[in-house]
């Protein structure tokens, strides 16, 4: 009974914080869309594209972005949306996990083995990729599972 009362007291104060850290993480994502398109010659690439592919291209990973920032702002400002129940935090914990859970299997079994094996800084990059992926999923999965009564989370 005493470990379940200290279990909820640790997690009542380390998930709004945990929420905000991966807000600021996801912003600071979609910031690093910058250096990384430079680093992996998009401009470059796309200057090969039909002008259509070219467009659609920079539209996508101009979306990427936002919606890496429209899903950092309620972690950031509001992370008790996902902390107390209510049917639009559910759909939210939900929906971001099961998004960031695809993410992760995109890591591993979508991306090809040689763009990274073998590779020491890429393996590294692709490493954190994963944690940073599993980390998400599991936070909102978390979420989610407070969000549908699986676990508890108590407000007072």
């Amino acid at each position: 009974m005493g470990a379940g009362i200290c279990t909820r007291k640790l997690m009542k104060e380390s998930l709004p914080m945990l929420f905000r850290i991966a807000g600021a993480g996801l912003i600071l994502l979609a910031f690093l869309h910058i250096p990384i398109g430079r680093h992996l010659q998009w401009r470059e690439d796309a200057a090969r594209m039909s002008p259509a592919n070219a467009a659609i291209f920079h539209v996508h990973a101009f979306f990427i972005c936002v919606i890496l920032i429209i899903m950092a702002l309620p972690c950031l400002f509001e992370p008790q949306v996902f902390l107390e129940r209510s049917r639009p935090g559910g759909w939210m914990a939900f929906s971001y996990s099961i998004f960031w859970g695809i993410r992760l299997y995109c890591q591993w079994w979508v991306y090809p083995t040689a763009l990274w094996r073998h590779r020491r800084f890429e393996t590294i990059i692709h490493l954190l990729f994963t944690f940073i992926w599993f980390a998400l999923f599991s936070l909102f999965g978390i979420s989610a599972a407070i969000q549908a009564g699986w676990m508890a989370f108590a407000n007072h």
